[in-house]
Order: C-alpha cells, then structure tokens, then sequence
C-alpha cells in the first residue's frame, strides 16, 4: 500500500536547535511524495524527515501567496503553499509517537515486544539523541486509511498514546514532523504492520472511558465556603469546580504525566459542565476552559516545555471528548440565602 506524505531533505541526519534561523527554510523544504512503508523507512535511514502532507492554507486566495491588499480579510497565515504549518495540513496515514524517557522502556528491544507495536507498527528506529546510555526511539503506525479531519487525526493520535503512555505527551500536533535516524549509527526496524481503522476506533473508545476513569480518581482540592463566589446554588457550584480545577491543574508537576493528561482532563470536565442543561444557560455561558486553563499550565510549565499551540489544542482535544454532566442527585437549584448568627454568615437557601 502506498500513501501520500510530505518529505524534507533539507539538512539530512541534522537536528535544529530553539531559535535557529534555518527554520524558515527547513519548514518550507517538505515536499509531497508516494510512498510505502518500506520506501518511507529508507528515507529515514538517508536521515530525511517526515511530516503530514502538507497544502495551502485553508482560506487560501491563490496558489502560492494570498494577495497582499486581501490578506487580512481572507485571514491567510502568510506562509507558501507547501509550507510545514498546522493551517496547511491536508491529510495523514501515518502516527509516530517519540519514547525519549532514556530508559528501558525506550529501546527498540523493549517497545517491540510490546503487543500493539508488534501486532500494528510498519517500523521502528532510533533517534538522533538516542546513545546506548540513554535510548531513545521512535514508533510509526502506518494507517489502513487516510485521516482528512485534523480532529479525528489528533484524537487517533492521542488514542494510540494513551495505550502507550509513557511517549511524548505532545505527538498530537496534526503538522508534528518527525526527524528521520542517524544515517550512520542510528538502528531501524522494519515490521510491515498495518494500523487498521477498526483498532483506531477501539482506541478511541478506551481512551473514552480511561479519561473517566481518571477523573473519577483524582482528589480535587478543597475550596473554601469564603471564596467561592456566586449568590446561587448553581453560581457557587460552577465557581467551586472551576477553582478546583485551575488549582489542581496548576499544581502538577513536571515528570509526572500528570501536567499533560490534567490538562485534557480538566477540559474535559469544565466543558461537560457548559453543556449541562440542569444549570442556566447564562452560568453556563460564563465558562471558559480556554481562558480559565490556559494561565494555570503557564504556571505549571507545560506551556514553557511543549508551546501555547499544543496547550490550545489538548484543551481543544478534552473539550471536544466532553459530554453533558448528569444532574447531582442532591441538587437543590433554589437561591442562597445568607444569615448572620454565631458572628459569622451561614449559608442556607430561600424558600
């Protein structure tokens, strides 16, 4: 089976640091090619990358550069048709996930006897950091079908993840490119395994209910009855769950997993809550995961290490997993009322 992806030829077996000025060259060299799963694996070993096939940008004007008296209103991005950018993505059949934890679980020994890997993977290989001290590897599914929705493609991605979860949380980028291996010491595998729709759609499903089960288990923080805000019942729940969430989420800690997976959970959670029709719509309608989420994993460093690009889509991914949050058995939706007694406020509701 052959399939289209984009390749970059541009400084072969390399690895570009933060801030080099070749970026803008080297995001423009991926170029759309047909290949197989063999063909794209020679390629990695000549040390070439790998990216999603790359188009134009989706409200393009022309071919190559939008019109410059046009640019603004047609919200072009400014970028040559062809050029690596999440706005020029066309489709993908292909998900690599990256293991650079420097240990076992991260050498091509270890990750192909792993039962999905072994069974789906097309190859395997290490990468341009790998050292036998600190192995480090690269897995790529080659897909049964071609992925034309940027959504589903991260949600499949991002499923795959979830039943390998000690990878990069940050595979999920539609645009993601992956460098190919060192054309002289680096190691391949090639497996010639195939990544059926039907598997992507269980994985889906899995990651479904393992998100559930992971917010189930979490031990939320406690808020205080003097800061949460609001003078209905329905007010005071959505500020108490909108705090804890913020606090719980800026509180995780880097080596964890738990910044990356928090963050998709939390969003998950703050956009069940907006889609729950028991509480008003106008409370409902104050409910911003983006906003509210966003400055707690600056906080936390998850913005410093992975970009605000990927913190916008994993939200984007946990909002987009949400379903409206059943009503509490115990809900009492009538206002609060607040009495003085004791020398302090004591919270009941009107009747």
């Amino acid at each position: 089976m052959r399939f289209r992806i984009s390749i970059n030829r541009y400084m072969p077996g390399e690895k570009l640091g933060i801030g080099d000025r070749r970026w803008g060259r080297y995001s423009g060299s991926f170029y759309p090619e047909m290949h197989s799963a063999k063909s794209l694996l020679d390629e990695v070993e000549q040390g070439h990358a790998f990216s999603a096939l790359q188009g134009g940008c989706q409200r393009e004007h022309c071919g190559q550069w939008c019109c410059p008296e046009r640019k603004g209103d047609l919200g072009h991005c400014g970028r040559p048709k062809g050029y690596r950018a999440n706005r020029h993505w066309t489709e993908a059949q292909h998900i690599g996930l990256d293991f650079d934890n420097g240990d076992t679980r991260s050498s091509l020994d270890y990750l192909l006897n792993v039962p999905l890997i072994a069974q789906h993977a097309s190859f395997a290989y290490t990468t341009l950091s790998h050292t036998p001290e600190c192995p480090k590897a690269r897995v790529v599914f080659v897909t049964s079908v071609p992925f034309t929705d940027a959504d589903y493609y991260r949600r499949a991605k991002r499923a795959v993840m979830a039943a390998l979860p000690w990878g990069d949380a940050a595979v999920h980028d539609p645009s993601r490119f992956l460098y190919g291996t060192d054309p002289k010491h680096g190691t391949t595998r090639y497996l010639g395994g195939q990544l059926p729709l039907t598997a992507i759609t269980d994985l889906i499903e899995q990651n479904r209910g393992h998100l559930d089960d992971e917010q189930n288990r979490r031990h939320l923080p406690w808020i205080t009855a003097s800061h949460v805000l609001g003078r209905t019942p329905a007010e005071r729940y959505v500020n108490t769950a909108l705090q804890q969430e913020v606090a719980w989420l800026a509180s995780r800690v880097e080596g964890t997993g738990e910044r990356h997976q928090g963050l998709l959970l939390a969003a998950l959670k703050l956009a069940s809550l907006k889609r729950s029709e028991w509480l008003p719509a106008q409370v409902r309608g104050n409910i911003d995961p983006l906003g509210l989420l966003l400055p707690a994993v600056q906080r936390n460093g998850y913005v410093e290490k992975y970009g605000e690009e990927a913190a916008r889509r994993t939200i984007a991914d946990g909002v987009a997993y949400a379903s409206p949050r059943p009503e509490p058995g115990s809900w009492d939706s009538r206002p609060v009322k607040h009495s003085w007694s004791g020398g302090q406020w004591v919270k009941g509701v009107s009747v």
